[in-house]
């Protein structure tokens, strides 16, 4: 069952200065920063109520992310949803026609169990499933 929206992902091309750009406009800073993927992407997550804004800024061009900057420049990227239960919400939107990037979910940047769905099957939009805590 979907509990709520966690966060939004937003692909940036400069952390800092989009750092820098929320503090100012929204009086918003980072609750954490850290760099994750062996060093190809960086990491902050601002907080906003209890929901977060996930910026992400690739280091590698030919990571997902990366790709995603170079077609479509600074983005919405993902929106969030945490489950109690990642892997039954999986299996019940398999049989909605969703597919996932990955055959299971993994440990992302939060520290937390995450999925991604294609966004195909999304209505054009990825979709973040993440459970905490971990099950």
């Amino acid at each position: 069952m979907i509990k709520r929206v966690d966060h939004v992902g937003v692909v940036v091309s400069d952390l800092e200065k989009e750092l820098m750009t929320y503090d100012r406009i929204f009086g918003l800073r980072p609750v954490a920063v850290k760099t994750t993927m062996g060093g190809k992407l960086r990491v902050a997550f601002v907080r906003a109520g209890d929901s977060e804004i996930e910026l992400l800024q690739p280091l590698d061009p030919n990571i997902s992310f990366g790709r995603v900057l170079q077609s479509r420049g600074p983005s919405i990227h993902h929106i969030a949803m945490e489950t109690d239960d990642i892997e039954a919400e999986i299996e019940r939107m398999k049989k909605e026609g969703v597919t996932f990037d990955t055959e299971k979910p993994r440990i992302g940047a939060h520290g937390v169990k995450i999925i991604f769905t294609k966004p195909e099957t999304t209505g054009g939009v990825a979709v973040e499933l993440c459970q905490t805590p971990l099950k």
